[in-house]
């Protein structure tokens, strides 16, 4: 029977590595470094605070024009709904007097034209004479004397 054969391991000696140590900076370079960061970091602020200033007064000057803006818009907007009004009347009014199922009407009603089919109503004023009678038979109101 065969049985497994352990595999052989071969120990390498093991290498001494070098670690390179982190160079020490020295405390004159170090302060030296500080010094260059804060000043690049006071620059970055101040121009940021400039141009916060300048854009808060920007801001400042834009917001009445805003206003105003909005003001002539909700006035040209009135003026606009009222235009629209007026022209669809008109547009009522322009489809009426060109419809021509409607000529006939127009007609009678600007001129004095009477449809032939139609019969005229004659309204009379009453006379002195019958108005005098109609008073004097009816002197009770509402059934009392």
């Amino acid at each position: 029977m065969s049985a497994t054969r352990p595999i052989p391991y071969n120990r390498q000696p093991a290498q001494v590595s070098r670690r390179s140590r982190a160079r020490r900076i020295p405390q004159q370079q170090l302060s030296q470094n500080l010094r260059l960061l804060t000043v690049e970091t006071t620059i970055k602020l101040g121009v940021n605070l400039i141009l916060s200033a300048f854009s808060l007064s920007a801001l400042i000057q834009i917001l009445p024009q805003h206003r105003l803006a909005s003001e002539k818009l909700q006035d040209i907007r009135a003026e606009v709904k009222i235009t629209q009004e007026r022209v669809m009347k008109e547009q009522e009014e322009f489809s009426r007097y060109f419809d021509p199922k409607q000529t006939q009407s127009l007609m009678m009603e600007q001129g004095t034209r009477i449809d032939p089919s139609q019969k005229p109503i004659i309204f009379l004023e009453k006379t002195f004479s019958e108005t005098a009678e109609l008073t004097d038979e009816t002197t009770s109101y509402a059934g009392l004397e």
